[in-house]
């Protein structure tokens, strides 16, 4: 990777990281992560997937949890970003983040905090989904699309 886009990728962690935790609901079994707005950018520039992961972990230092929230929020977005190397619809991939979102951190809330599996996930994943769903919209639809892919 250039130094040009290692910073680019460290700079996108850092943006991340500020706009999940200055998020007032961004932790345990109800989340509105706007921060989530950014997690779609490698659906359409692979080269910043290694930001959104490690931003994905990071930003969860902070997280009443602490470690295993670091590991669940590294998998989603692993996950989210493996399927959208086969799927070329970013609406799809905004279902797919959403949903492993939602499984992955009800799972854990389930074990460690005792909350409702199935009621967490769509307190999860739904947010996720609007959030997503609206980001890839505004991006596909703006010049943004053009500045993300050309980064």
């Amino acid at each position: 990777m250039k130094i040009k886009d290692l910073v680019k990728n460290a700079i996108l962690i850092a943006v991340y990281i500020v706009a999940v935790n200055i998020n007032p609901i961004g932790f345990m079994a109800i989340q509105f992560r706007v921060a989530e707005a950014l997690s779609v950018i490698p659906f359409f520039n692979r080269k910043f997937a290694p930001a959104l992961i490690i931003g994905g972990a990071l930003a969860n230092l902070y997280s009443p949890l602490g470690m295993i929230d670091m590991v669940v929020g590294g998998m989603c977005a692993v996950i989210a970003y493996t399927f959208s190397k086969f799927t070329l619809n970013n609406y799809i991939n905004s279902f797919i983040f959403s949903l492993a979102s939602g499984i992955l951190v009800s799972t854990e809330l389930y074990y460690t905090a005792g909350t409702p599996y199935f009621l967490t996930i769509l307190t999860v994943g739904f947010p996720t989904l609007i959030i997503t769903s609206l980001s890839v919209y505004i991006i596909s639809n703006t010049k943004l699309k053009k500045i993300i892919e050309q980064a």
